[in-house]
C-alpha cells in the first residue's frame, strides 16, 4: 500500500513513546536498536520495557512465546504497529504465516567475500533483493550484497555493513520464507531465493514491519525503510512517531569531506586550494606525530585563523587505538595537546585510525573531552557502523559519532568509461535515503600516493565529483566536519514529547544556525520550538 491516507472511523489517541522490549535479558542487540531508533526519533521517544505494553508502537528484538502473546493481543487490541528484529516464535511464524526452509550449505562461502581486486570491486555470491512490494516505501530497485569491498577487504564506499551468517547479531536469523504479497526483501543466491530478509503483514488495524536479522538495518540505507514505516506509514489510520533527519531543513542532500593526515600534513595544500576553489569547506584529521616535523605546522595555524575543521587522528595512528582503554585515554589526551600547541584550539572531534573504532576508544574519548568521533568500515566493529549519526549505544548524551565508510583514493577508481561511478552511486544512495555523506581521502607523503598517479590528477578528479554532486543536487549543503558533528550534537538534543495527543518538538536553545527536517504523516517540515504534530 503506498504511503497515503488512510482513515477509519476509531479516533487515535497518542499514547507516549514507543516501547522496545527483547525475549532475553541482556540480549547484544538491544542497546544497539535503542540507540538506533533514539538516533532517528528522538532520545525521549523510545523506552526499553520488558513485558507490560502501553503504547500503540511497539518494536521488539527475537521476542519470546511469552511476549508473542502480549504482541498478538497488541495487534489486536488498537490501531497498532508492530517492528520485528531477528528470530521469531513459533506462535508469530503461523500467524504471519512463515514457511520454513532450511539455509544452503557453506553459508561461509556463499555469505562473504573475496577481497577486492585493484581498481574493482568484490562481493557475497548471496544478495538481498528487494521486491515490488518494497514500491510503497520507495525502495523496489534497492539491492545490496551480504558484503563488499572496493579496497582489498577493508572498505565498502556504499557503507553499509556485512549482513553475516554465523550465528551473531549481525546475521541472518531464520530460513523462512513469507508469502509474495508480504516480502520486502528477499536473499537471492545463484537465481533462486533462499529466504526472506524484509517483510510486511498489513491488517485492518496493524502493521508489522519485520526483518530477519536481530540487529536489524541499523548499519545500512535500508534503515530508512525503518523511518518511513514509523513516520508515515498508512497516516491518519495507524500511529506514526516524528523522525528527525540527519540533512539539515532546506537542504537537498548534505555532504563532509576531508582528508586524513596518517604520514604528511603540508601535502594537503593543493587540494585544499582546490577546494577552496570551489568554495566547499575542507577537513583535516591528524595524526600529530607529524607535528615534530616544523614542516606541517604552518598549514594548521593557517586554518586555526580562518576557522577551519582539525581533527585529532591520535598520537600515533596505533591499531584499535592501541587495544585498551588506558592505551586510547594516551592516545586521545596527546593527540588533543599536541593539536593545542600548535593551533591554540582543543579539537572537539577525533577520527580513528583504520576507522578502527572499539567501545574502550570511545569511551577513553568521551572522557578525555571530545564531543564526538567519525569511525566506521566494514571490516571491524560493525556496532559503529551507523545508518544515523547521533550517540552510539553506552555513550553519554553530549558524545556522538559518525560513519564515513567512502574512501576516495586512486586504488578505488575503476578502471572503466567512469572511473568514479562506484562514488555517484554512493551520493546517490546518500541523497535518496537522507543520509548525511561523507567521503575522504589523504596527503600524499614520500612513501605512498594512495593509488593516485599526480596530484593533477587527483585534484580533477574531486572537481569531477563535487561537479556531479551539484548537477544532480543542485541544493546540496557541504559541510566542514566540525559543523557537520556540531549539527548531529544539536539534533541529538531535540526532544519530541506526547502532548494532550499530539506531539510537540523541543529543540535547544543554541545551535549552529542549521534545523533539522522533521517527517511526519507523510509530510516534511522545518523543526521549531514547541512545534506541534498532530
Amino acid at each position: 500500500m503506498p504511503l497515503e491516507r488512510t482513515r477509519f472511523n476509531q479516533s487515535i489517541p497518542v499514547r507516549k513513546m514507543i516501547e522496545l522490549l527483547s525475549g532475553r535479558p541482556g540480549h547484544e542487540a538491544m542497546p544497539l536498536l535503542l540507540a538506533a531508533l533514539r538516533r532517528s526519533l528522538s532520545r525521549t521517544a523510545v523506552r526499553h520495557v520488558s513485558h507490560k505494553m502501553n503504547s500503540h508502537i511497539v518494536a521488539a528484538v527475537e521476542p519470546d512465546e511469552m511476549q508473542a502473546h502480549l504482541l498478538l493481543e497488541h495487534l489486536a487490541r488498537r490501531p497498532a504497529k508492530l517492528l520485528l528484529f531477528g528470530r521469531l516464535p513459533a506462535s508469530l511464524r503461523r500467524h504471519f504465516g512463515l514457511q520454513e526452509t532450511s539455509w544452503p550449505d557453506e553459508a561461509e562461502r556463499w555469505s562473504r567475500s573475496l577481497p577486492a581486486p585493484p581498481h574493482s570491486e568484490a562481493q557475497s555470491a548471496a544478495v538481498i533483493h528487494y521486491t515490488p512490494q518494497a514500491a510503497a516505501f520507495s525502495a523496489a530497485h534497492w539491492q545490496r550484497p551480504l558484503e563488499r569491498f572496493d579496497f582489498a577487504n577493508e572498505w565498502n564506499n556504499l557503507g553499509y555493513g556485512a549482513v553475516r551468517a554465523d550465528a551473531s547479531i549481525w546475521s541472518l536469523a531464520m530460513p523462512v520464507l513469507a508469502t509474495a504479497e508480504n516480502t520486502l526483501a528477499e536473499i537471492v543466491l545463484n537465481g533462486r531465493v533462499a529466504a526472506a530478509y524484509a517483510a510486511l503483514f498489513d491488517h485492518d488495524t496493524a502493521a508489522t514491519l519485520w526483518f530477519n536479522r536481530p540487529s536489524g538495518p541499523i548499519d545500512s540505507f535500508e534503515w530508512r525503510l525503518v523511518e518511513r514505516f514509523l513516520s508515515s506509514w498508512r497516516h491518519g489510520g495507524l500511529p506514526c512517531q516524528p523522525v528527525l533527519h540527519e540533512i539539515p531543513w532546506g537542504c537537498e542532500a548534505a555532504v563532509t569531506m576531508r582528508l586524513d593526515c596518517d604520514e604528511d600534513i603540508a601535502s594537503a595544500r593543493a587540494l585544499r586550494a582546490a577546494y577552496h576553489e570551489m568554495n566547499i569547506p575542507f577537513s583535516l584529521a591528524v595524526h600529530t606525530a607529524n607535528l615534530g616535523d616544523a614542516r606541517h605546522r604552518p598549514i594548521l595555524e593557517e586554518m586555526a585563523q580562518s576557522a577551519e575543521s582539525i581533527l585529532s587522528h591520535t598520537a600515533t595512528h596505533a591499531p584499535n587505538w592501541g587495544g585498551s582503554y588506558e592505551a586510547a585515554l594516551y592516545e586521545a589526551k596527546t593527540s588533543a595537546d599536541r593539536l593545542e600547541a600548535v593551533t591554540g584550539q582543543r579539537p572537539r572531534y577525533a577520527v580513528s585510525p583504520f576507522h578502527q573504532t572499539p567501545p574502550c576508544a570511545l569511551k577513553a574519548l568521551s572522557d578525555t573531552g571530545y564531543k564526538g568521533c567519525i569511525g566506521g568500515i566494514i571490516r571491524n566493529d560493525p556496532e559503529f557502523l551507523l545508518a544515523r549519526g547521533g550517540v552510539p549505544a553506552g555513550l553519554p548524551q553530549s558524545f556522538v559519532g559518525h560513519s564515513q565508510q567512502c574512501m576516495m583514493h586512486g586504488d578505488c577508481m575503476r578502471g572503466t568509461d567512469d572511473p568514479i561511478a562506484i562514488f555517484k552511486t554512493a551520493f546517490a544512495q546518500a541523497k535518496e535515503t537522507r543520509t548525511l555523506f561523507g567521503y575522504l581521502d589523504h596527503p600524499f607523503s614520500e612513501r605512498y600516493q594512495y593509488g593516485w598517479p599526480d596530484e593533477t590528477a587527483r585534484i580533477s578528479t574531486h572537481r569531477n565529483f563535487v561537479a556531479h554532486i551539484r548537477a544532480t543536487a543542485p541544493d546540496t549543503l557541504f559541510l566542514s566536519e566540525n559543523d557537520a558533528l556540531d549539527f548531529l550534537r544539536f539534533k541529538s538534543e531535540c526532544e519530541v514529547h506526547e502532548s494532550d495527543g499530539s506531539f510537540k518538538l523541543r529543540i535547544p536553545e543554541t545551535g549552529s544556525g542549521l534545523l533539522p527536517s522533521v517527517e511526519y504523516a507523510g509530510n516534511i517540515s522545518r523543526a521549531a520550538e514547541q512545534k506541534t504534530f498532530s
